[in-house]
């Protein structure tokens, strides 16, 4: 299977800061566990340092893991699910990230990804609210952090599918250059893209991922025959 690294000029400027569900958003960073937290940088290790399938089914065996030590840390089930949506197994991707957000082990950042995922999974209305769940969230991160050039774009992308309007993503480029003297590189990366986009690549790897599936089941009939 093809790793394809979605989310890669969003995600990969997430920001520190946690946001936890409530009414009141709670932006207090969230304590790790140490075992499990160390067990969680083997599993990023692993990620960063290949893409290939054996290595990422690693880290998904060391993420359980760390869930099984801390089941409310929000990092371990966004990897996760980001990993599982990036395999082409978008539902369970879904699955795990609705459960992290039905324990509240979750955050703004979180919630943009659950956002991405129930959209490409064409639901819209429960999409519509998480992205709008996103934006109010990360707009109380860039209160108190408003340096976080990764809490902005996410909040920019939220607030842009909330409204189902892609040129709002970061269109005042003029201001956010000046709010970002020293991220310019991070900031042209990013710009142009069209959040929609990533609902599309999502769709378009499950798609491929059923594909190959197939492929693959049909070559093991044709030799078993």
């Amino acid at each position: 299977m093809n790793y394809k690294i979605i989310f890669i000029y969003i995600l990969s400027f997430l920001c520190v800061t946690s946001c936890n569900n409530k009414k009141d958003v709670d932006i207090t960073p969230y304590i790790t566990e140490p075992k499990a937290d160390s067990i969680y940088q083997l599993a990023i290790a692993l990620v960063n340092s290949s893409f290939d399938v054996d290595s990422t089914s690693k880290a998904m065996v060391l993420l359980d893991q760390a869930l099984s030590i801390d089941s409310m840390n929000p990092d371990y089930y966004g990897v996760r699910a980001k990993l599982l949506a990036e395999m082409g197994y978008l539902d369970s991707a879904l699955n795990i990230q609705t459960l992290a957000d039905q324990k509240g082990a979750i955050t703004g950042e979180y919630l943009f990804q659950l956002g991405l995922f129930q959209a490409a999974k064409d639901k819209d209305g429960e999409a519509h609210k998480s992205f709008e769940r996103s934006n109010n969230y990360l707009k109380a991160v860039l209160e108190k952090y408003p340096d976080s050039l990764g809490a902005f774009m996410i909040q920019q992308a939220a607030y842009a599918l909330y409204k189902g309007e892609d040129s709002l993503f970061m269109n005042d480029i003029r201001t956010i250059r000046k709010r970002y003297p020293d991220r310019l590189m991070e900031i042209e990366m990013t710009r142009r893209l069209d959040p929609s986009s990533l609902i599309k690549q999502l769709k378009n790897i499950e798609k491929n991922a059923i594909i190959e599936d197939m492929t693959i089941d049909l070559d093991s009939l044709e030799k078993n025959n």
